[in-house]
């Protein structure tokens, strides 16, 4: 029963969140936003970096945890 609230919960507060951020995008003082800044100070490199560092982040801890299990196996 408690999961099921919490998910009723969860998804209350995304339809509010949804509905707030639709209601902030579409005045008219937000009407002509450009992006076009944000997207050009983006280059290449910086992108494959973000991306490099997100793989590291991810593979990291097992690969740790493997070499530290080598080490290990290797005392025994």
């Amino acid at each position: 029963m408690k999961t099921s609230k919490t998910r009723l919960v969860t998804v209350i507060q995304t339809a509010l969140a949804v509905t707030a951020a639709s209601v902030i995008l579409s005045s008219p003082a937000n009407a002509a936003l450009d992006f076009t800044d944000v997207t050009g100070a983006i280059d290449n490199g910086t992108l494959l970096a973000a991306i490099g560092v997100l793989a590291v982040v991810k593979v990291a801890p097992g690969f740790a945890r493997w070499g530290f299990n080598q080490v290990i196996r290797w005392f025994r």
